[in-house]
């Protein structure tokens, strides 16, 4: 059973790269090396200057530390795979021809939960929650919802080219969906230390919300693993789904409180119930439910194969 690290040779992963295992640790080091130097780079700074990011001001910001991910995968990319590797990459980044029901979960499901926030703030305090600060997000001027909404997506992209366009499938070529998904996690959330100093939303965390920030990394690196895996190795598609819960989850001032509370604990459970059902799979050696989809052929580079459970 593949839990751990494989022992055998196995298909490439969605996205996947020829990267001998030996190897995989050395390029992740110098991804994430170069991902805290450009992300933190532009963070510290703020944080010694006192500098404070707030919702619905576009400076002090931190989004150029958001792309942070991105630029590292890049650069990662072309020195190691050279201009191949970044047309792959960049291929994955505007795929979007995935089939509705990915397009459902990567758009949809976020904005479900957001209105199930909604219609329980309304059952509880009989009265509609009001939108007004719908555009207050950390570091972006308020510029209307949809510009808001734009900004938080092309922002989740800088993210997630990193994490899931470039670490998830380098840790997939040894590792199992999940132990991969489990192994990004501090990766992650300690690439987040700098916010927690700069950002209004964040200061003022104490301890049981430092742990509750961390089980929430945990459980949306199940889900965008299984979302980014399932869609065909779409980048595109994970970033929809990481910008649209942002700003729908919790980010802004519309939705704080209660609806974020919602979002959050839709998404705990649909991550607990992917983990089960792939803890399920494992038992009875069948295809991994957060992996690759079955019998699924190589489009743009990225090989779309079974994963090897049964060994």
């Amino acid at each position: 059973m593949v839990i751990g690290p494989s022992r055998i040779n196995s298909p490439p992963q969605p996205g996947s790269t020829s990267v001998d295992p030996p190897s995989i640790w050395v390029v992740l080091v110098g991804f994430y090396a170069l991902t805290l130097a450009i992300s933190w780079g532009w963070m510290l700074p703020l944080v010694l200057a006192g500098s404070v990011v707030n919702r619905g001001s576009g400076w002090p910001t931190h989004l150029p530390a958001l792309m942070g991910p991105m630029i590292a995968a890049v650069v990662v990319t072309a020195w190691t795979k050279g201009a191949r590797g970044v047309r792959d990459l960049a291929e994955r980044m505007i795929r979007w021809r995935v089939g509705l029901r990915w397009w459902f979960w990567g758009l949809g499901s976020p904005l479900a939960y957001f209105a199930a926030g909604v219609g329980f703030v309304r059952l509880s305090d009989g009265q509609w929650p009001s939108f007004a600060g719908l555009d207050h997000y950390s570091g972006i001027p308020a510029i209307g919802a949809f510009g808001v909404w734009l900004a938080a997506i092309v922002t989740g992209a800088g993210e997630e080219t990193g994490w899931r366009g470039f670490a998830l499938p380098h840790l997939q070529s040894r590792y199992s969906p999940l132990i991969a998904s489990l192994i990004i996690v501090p990766m992650w959330a300690f690439w987040h230390a700098p916010y927690f100093a700069a950002l209004s939303t964040y200061q003022g965390f104490g301890p049981m919300q430092y742990v509750g920030f961390a089980f929430g990394l945990a459980c949306g690196s199940v889900v965008l693993t299984w979302l980014y895996n399932r869609s065909g190795a779409s980048i595109l598609v994970v970033a929809v789904w990481h910008g649209t819960f942002n700003m729908f989850g919790g980010a802004t001032a519309a939705t704080e409180g209660t609806i974020a509370a919602v979002v959050s604990t839709a998404i705990m459970i649909q991550a607990i119930v992917l983990v089960a059902l792939e803890l399920r799979a494992w038992y009875e050696g069948s295809q991994s439910v957060l992996g690759p989809k079955p019998d699924s052929s190589t489009r743009g580079g990225a090989a779309r194969s079974r994963p090897q459970w049964a060994r």
